[in-house]
């Protein structure tokens, strides 16, 4: 049954969006405890489903029929919203006979995701809230305070003072910051649908060019790849098989290029570790652990260490960025606030001296 991972279903449910399972990763980790605790999945998900979803005739019809055409779990937790990678875990999972475990490792991952986004926006609500104020006073500023100012200095022959012109300057910054951002928003959605677009080689070139998304994207596909080709070497497949296996899975395009990379150059003669410092695709001292793994024997316990280890740099990398990003909109307001007061002060200040 291994061949079979990865097959796509097209399911059309979600398209209306009462039938959308909520709290996912809470339904995962009952499940979970259930199943460790003796109870089938089709019998944990029936239990449990009618508090995550409004239709609970509709969805136990729906996952009646599924496990009784034999779908894998994969099959039926693709009716949630739940990460692709995370669906092929599922499914080396099951054949392992680990699945409780895995839906709970899933589970963890998608609460982590789940709280960072809330951490973001609690973060940004305060921050947005007092920039889009500073917008508003500098409207007023520009549309009556400037003009009043203007009319004066025109009135005593001083029309050409230096600091009205830079208060014009400075009470259009909120304008230009939100320009910015616009312009930074859109060419990065229209960055990433190119790059969709390309075939996974060129996606590769493309990733691998950008500094920053060069760093994270290694990270993220070696945290994957080693936890993917670690489950399926110490359930006991080779390794030329597991890397077949990997290759063959339609869930990630990207996995499944890296594999069938990997697996040429195995089957000409290269150790996996050779083979993976010549791609180049992975992070720094990933080779070297595979080495080690090799000559140990004990090479899926390794990668699967590796992978954790790379859970644990990824969560931290997140917390760093969560902690820099509200000093950082403060620092803006703070701009603001200084430009607000320059363009206030300045041309009042000029006045009173030609008065």
């Amino acid at each position: 049954m291994l061949h079979q991972i990865g097959k796509s279903v097209d399911f059309p449910f979600f398209k209306n969006r009462k039938d959308k399972v909520r709290n996912v990763p809470s339904l995962l980790k009952r499940i979970g405890t259930l199943m460790k605790e003796g109870y089938t999945f089709s019998d944990a998900l029936f239990m449990l489903l009618p508090y995550h979803v409004d239709d609970p005739e509709k969805w136990n019809g729906m996952m009646q029929q599924q496990f009784n055409s034999g779908s894998r779990v994969s099959d039926i937790l693709k009716y949630f919203p739940i990460p692709k990678h995370f669906l092929l875990l599922t499914n080396i999972a099951e054949e392992k006979g680990e699945l409780a475990e895995s839906l709970h490792h899933i589970s963890g991952q998608m609460e982590f995701q789940r709280e960072m986004a809330r951490k973001v926006a609690k973060l940004l609500a305060y921050p947005v809230f007092l920039i889009t104020i500073l917008a508003i006073v500098f409207v007023i500023f520009r549309n009556y305070f400037l003009p009043n100012m203007q009319q004066i200095a025109t009135s005593t022959n001083s029309a050409g003072i230096a600091s009205l012109k830079l208060a014009m300057v400075l009470l259009h910054f909120p304008d230009f910051l939100i320009a910015a951002t616009v312009v930074g928003v859109v060419s990065t959605i229209g960055m990433i649908h190119y790059i969709r677009k390309r075939d996974i080689a060129e996606q590769l070139n493309m990733l691998l060019k950008i500094p920053v998304v060069n760093y994270v994207y290694k990270l993220h596909l070696t945290r994957q790849f080693s936890h993917l080709l670690g489950s399926l070497l110490l359930s006991g497949i080779s390794l030329q098989h597991a890397l077949s296996i990997l290759e063959e899975q339609e869930m990630s395009r990207h996995v499944s290029y890296v594999a069938a990379l990997l697996k040429h150059r195995v089957i000409f003669g290269d150790s996996l570790g050779e083979a993976v410092k010549i791609l180049g695709l992975f992070t720094p001292k990933f080779d070297e652990f595979i080495k080690h793994g090799e000559r140990s024997g004990h090479l899926g316990r390794e990668m699967l260490i590796f992978s954790e280890l790379l859970d644990g740099k990824i969560q931290s990398m997140l917390k760093t960025c969560m902690a820099t990003i509200q000093p950082l909109f403060f620092i803006l307001i703070a701009l603001c606030i200084v430009a607000a007061y320059i363009s206030m002060l300045l041309p009042v200040y000029d006045l009173v001296e030609i008065m």
